[in-house]
């Protein structure tokens, strides 16, 4: 019984360690030369966003920490749930999922605050009609009033 433990160990560390292998080789990309870029899932921030952080251009070598670097970057804006980078051959698509935009900001049940002063404080820390909804934004807007 104990032998068969022991071989099952054996055989299940090994296997976790053929999939780490696999997973990495994977998520590795070959350098090549980006012919074109795509970008897919935009809807109201500009393609001359993404295009203008990415830090390769077409006709340059990608790789993974290139890769690495345009997905920091475009998450850095602030703009993006989600940022995916995929290629297709020699092309290479920018996936972006984008952050919901608040529409309005309004008040319920304030009759001692001027409204117009509650929206200005919040558009002080940042909250504000037409920009990227931040919860913790949002948190912090209540603690502020």
């Amino acid at each position: 019984m104990k032998k068969q433990f022991q071989r099952f160990r054996v055989r299940s560390v090994s296997a976790m360690v053929a999939l780490a292998f696999a997973a990495n080789a994977a998520w590795a990309v070959d350098p090549f030369t980006v012919r074109d870029i795509r970008v897919e899932g935009l809807q109201r921030v500009e393609p001359g966003t993404v295009f203008a952080s990415l830090p390769f251009r077409v006709g340059e070598q990608y790789n993974d920490e290139k890769g690495s670097a345009a997905i920091r970057a475009l998450f850095a804006l602030g703009l993006f749930k989600d940022v995916r980078l995929e290629t297709a051959g020699d092309v290479l698509v920018v996936i972006v999922e984008e952050r919901p935009t608040v529409a309005d900001v309004d008040f319920a049940g304030t009759k001692e605050f001027d409204k117009d002063t509650l929206k200005k404080a919040l558009r002080e820390i940042g909250l504000t009609e037409g920009r990227p909804y931040d919860q913790a934004l949002a948190d912090r807007g209540v603690q502020e009033l």
